[in-house]
């Protein structure tokens, strides 16, 4: 028996901190969740719901914990194993965690060994810190959009969004040996903070234009990463780009009134200059494999971009902090009060 702490979704702007007792079937995974980040998809169904997102759910869907409890008729999932969780199982449309199934925003995850089993997921064999380990959700992602992208070394990169997502970006193009690695944004507060060196030239979005010919010198920008949900970025993607570049739409709009927006791109420039857009979203298996990897041999290192820990007891504060654009990467702590 676990005695749980869950934060449950009840209706928009409404959440519910829920105790109960757990008792494990005979073919129930226990995780203690002990690390689970939140990033704008948790902010946008907390403000607006979601058609897939029913009453009483756990959000939360980047997760690291240890298995507490394993069914007894299998050997995989071990008692005491460190594991990373991905969202999105895979060929399966809208069946993701924190989505269809309980999620991490709660002390103990019971889940059923068979979907975890579908799950992208990575038992580490190291041990690192969950704080850390909670980044290989949104880090796949991200290697989904490299690839998608079709990202080349020896080449400029320009990424509108400083936030967590457009930062881990900048470290694999950076692993990648890129070039120049440019970030874009108009908050200050995601400027200042986060990644540093010179690898990476921070620009404030009102004035870039003007001063990133400096550092280009005559140089083409090749790939463009749109990783914050702006429809201004996205058109400002397609006349920034240089001819024959490549483009990645990786953060969707929020819809309004459940309605996708529309937005007005000038496709004659992407034909003239023969550009290639694409759209990434979510991760496969060997994404979450790979990003778990990267980040348990420290070849990703992401403590910079932790800027918030908060207990589970605190989650209006977390997501106030979110809504007001004051953090990089916030991990919520589901067994600290």
């Amino acid at each position: 028996m676990f005695n749980n702490t869950s934060l449950r979704y009840i209706k928009p702007k409404k959440l519910s901190l829920n105790y109960s007792k757990i008792y494990p079937k005979n073919d129930d995974v226990i995780i203690e969740v002990e690390s689970c980040g939140m990033c704008g998809s948790d902010l946008k169904m907390f403000n607006n719901g979601s058609n897939r997102l029913k009453k009483n759910r756990v959000m939360g869907h980047e997760i690291a914990g240890t298995i507490k409890s394993a069914p007894k008729n299998q050997s995989y999932f071990k008692e005491n194993s460190q594991i990373a969780l991905g969202a999105d199982i895979e060929h399966h449309k809208n069946f993701a965690i924190g989505h269809e199934i309980d999620g991490g925003f709660q002390k103990y995850l019971r889940i059923n060994k068979n979907i975890l089993m579908k799950l992208p997921h990575h038992i580490s064999k190291k041990k690192i810190k969950s704080d850390i380990l909670a980044l290989t959700e949104p880090l796949a992602c991200c290697l989904n959009g490299i690839e998608k992208i079709g990202l080349k070394s020896n080449k400029n990169v320009l990424i509108f969004g400083s936030g967590s997502i457009g930062q881990l970006i900048a470290k694999l193009c950076i692993l990648n040996k890129s070039k120049k690695v440019f970030l874009i944004d108009q908050d200050k507060y995601k400027l200042e903070n986060g990644i540093k060196g010179s690898s990476v030239i921070k620009l404030n979005l009102k004035t870039y234009k003007k001063k990133i010919g400096t550092f280009l010198k005559n140089n083409s920008l090749d790939y463009v990463f749109v990783a914050c949900s702006s429809a201004k970025a996205q058109v400002e993607a397609v006349n920034i780009a240089s001819n024959g570049s490549s483009i990645n739409f990786f953060a969707g709009l929020a819809k309004k009134n459940m309605i996708d927006p529309m937005i007005k791109i000038n496709t004659n420039k992407i034909h003239y200059k023969q550009l290639k857009v694409v759209g990434s979203h979510g991760s496969e298996r060997r994404h979450v494999i790979k990003a778990a990897k990267l980040l348990i041999n420290k070849k990703i290192k992401v403590d910079s971009l932790i800027t918030h820990r908060i207990p589970i007891n605190e989650y209006n504060f977390a997501f106030k902090t979110m809504k007001k654009n004051k953090y990089i990467k916030i991990i919520l702590k589901p067994g600290k009060r």
